[in-house]
């Protein structure tokens, strides 16, 4: 996480405090993405986990940079738990390190179309109930799913949860992007 400041938090500046949980792949890995997509997009390829990603630096710096200057914390919230930090945050170069919600099991994503039973929809019912008064933007390509979507759509008003659901085959985009800071630092905030 970011280094803390010092100073007292006002309770304005509180009350825009945004947690982001982020998902990997779909979201920022996409693949496979063809040789001329990965040129216009400024796409770049590592290895990890024995993978070969493909993300754009730009999204991977949006995400130091909101962290950085906006009242944001972001949450690793992923099938890889554990290597996002250890393979994921040194190669993506991030200068900051996120907390990370462990995969409790081997389900993966096979529960996805389920809020009762997908892990990820279990974490974030946790979070919601555990920070009444809490923020949350919530990043999964896997939220595509009627159910799952449909289930925080209706549970949840929209100025407390944002729900975004890339393309697999795409990830995040620039209009993903531009949603995610008008949510994270409204212009209309008092």
């Amino acid at each position: 996480m970011a280094a803390a400041s010092s100073a007292p938090v006002s309770a304005r500046r509180q009350a825009r405090h945004v947690t982001v949980f982020l998902d990997v792949d779909g979201v920022l890995n996409s693949y496979p993405v063809p040789k001329l997509r990965i040129m216009t997009e400024g796409r770049k390829k590592l290895q990890a986990w024995n993978f070969e990603l493909h993300y754009r630096p730009s999204v991977i710096e949006f995400f130091d940079r909101l962290v950085e200057t906006h009242e944001v914390d972001v949450v690793w919230l992923s099938t890889w738990s554990q290597r996002c930090k250890s393979e994921l945050e040194p190669k993506f170069g991030l200068r900051n390190s996120f907390d990370v919600i462990e995969m409790p099991d081997q389900t993966h994503n096979r529960f996805a179309h389920d809020p009762q039973q997908w892990w990820k929809a279990r974490a974030m019912e946790e979070w919601l109930s555990s920070h009444e008064h809490g923020r949350a933007i919530w990043i999964d390509d896997d939220l595509a799913w009627p159910a799952t979507r449909e289930y925080f759509l209706n549970h949840y008003s929209p100025n407390r949860l944002k729900l975004i659901a890339p393309d697999f085959s795409k990830g995040l985009t620039k209009a993903h992007l531009k949603e995610i800071r008008e949510f994270a630092y409204p212009k209309d905030a008092s």
